[in-house]
């Protein structure tokens, strides 16, 4: 089937919205089979067409199955669409840490919100010894992140939500929407930046001039 000036409008994982595609190309594959002793039979049409978003030329294949017969339409993208890419600073995070944080995309990108939230709550504890240590239970590990000043006391409500919702997906299958996910994981980046940041804030605080102090004369 002829692609040629072809364009949809589709989600781009890159743009991280709908945006114009041009249609690459399209393959149709029409199937049949016979049930009941070849009484009757099944038909269903699969198209699989390849899309070139315009903003950034990112690629995505959709496959598209039709059976009229059963009443049906999927459509499936690949790679699925994602709401939500990993920050930047990913890779400048502790090793144990930043491999928590991709397993947690990993679950995302799959729709698997339970084990993405139950990721969330395991890398806040990951956070708490890498910075304070093992020296108790969560409300122990929460206070002295207050004491040292990790978190405001504000801060700690935010974050012990994020914790009970995790600790809901572990213990009482708890399957959170995609919006309290975000949120959750909206707070546990922003308590764990400062720890992909540190050496970049020590190599600005190096490289920027000393104001110079004036003297009366």
């Amino acid at each position: 089937m002829s692609a040629e000036n072809k364009i949809e409008w589709i989600h781009c994982n890159q743009c991280l919205r709908q945006t114009r595609h041009d249609v690459i190309a399209v393959s149709v594959v029409n199937e049949s089979e016979e049930v009941d002793e070849g009484r009757f039979s099944i038909d269903w049409r699969t198209a699989n067409t390849i899309l070139e978003c315009k903003g950034c030329g990112a690629v995505t294949l959709r496959r598209r199955v039709v059976s009229h017969a059963l009443n049906t339409d999927d459509t499936e993208f690949y790679p699925p669409p994602v709401s939500r890419q990993s920050p930047r600073w990913l890779y400048d995070l502790p090793d144990e840490i930043e491999s928590l944080l991709k397993e947690v995309y990993v679950a995302l990108h799959a729709n698997s919100r339970r084990l993405a939230l139950m990721g969330a709550r395991a890398i806040v504890d990951a956070f708490m010894n890498a910075t304070i240590g093992d020296i108790g239970g969560f409300q122990a590990k929460l206070e002295k992140l207050v004491e040292d000043g990790y978190l405001s006391s504000k801060s700690r409500e935010t974050l012990e939500a994020a914790l009970d919702a995790g600790h809901a997906a572990a213990h009482r299958a708890h399957n959170p929407s995609l919006d309290d996910l975000t949120l959750v994981l909206d707070i546990v980046e922003n308590l764990i930046q400062p720890l992909a940041l540190k050496e970049k804030i020590e190599d600005l605080k190096k490289s920027t001039p000393k104001r110079k102090v004036q003297r009366g004369g």
